[in-house]
């Protein structure tokens, strides 16, 4: 898993006495790429919000499935579908989420990083070392139309614990 945040980047103007000004840019894309190995072609949402992931092209075609039934089969589409990514590091071993809580006391402690209305740009299964190995990349802004943030990192620890994130519904609720 790699997390490339976008650069905040700067400029110079130049000025006619020849002093400069500083301008700042916007920030860039905010990439996050998985490598893993997939089981089947997709995952079901029939699980609930938290599923962990058994395959990842339907995230790529756009047709995450709301059901169990197999065979699997899903061709690409033109929708472009939003999605929430979250990680979680913790050594809480009853973190099962990365969008749920961490839990308070016994000396637990986590950090979270969370892109919300990202899309899913990648999707590249590969065998050269002789294993199945998919590559997935999420691409996403830093802030949205109104100028509020898209990404977020969090921390706590024992005595004030990361909570959970809500159940995430694009466009509106974020964390």
């Amino acid at each position: 898993m790699d997390i490339d945040v976008g650069e905040k980047d700067i400029d110079i103007i130049n000025l006619l006495n020849l002093g400069q000004v500083t301008k700042i840019g916007n920030m860039g894309m905010t990439t996050v790429t998985f490598e893993g190995y997939a089981l089947e072609a997709g995952t079901s949402e029939a699980g609930g919000a938290n599923v962990n992931a058994t395959g990842f092209w339907d995230a790529f075609a756009n047709t995450i499935r709301s059901d169990t039934s197999e065979p699997q089969g899903t061709a690409v589409t033109a929708t472009a579908t939003r999605f929430r990514v979250s990680i979680l590091w913790t050594n809480d071993g009853a973190a099962t989420a990365a969008s749920g809580a961490v839990t308070s006391g016994a000396g637990y402690k986590g950090k979270r990083f969370v892109i919300a209305d990202c899309y899913c740009v990648s999707c590249k299964p590969s065998m050269t070392d002789g294993v199945l190995k998919t590559t997935l990349a999420f691409k996403g802004a830093a802030f949205d139309k109104a100028a509020a943030a898209l990404i977020k990192m969090d921390s706590g620890h024992d005595t004030s614990p990361i909570t959970a994130l809500a159940s995430y519904v694009a466009g509106t609720t974020r964390w």
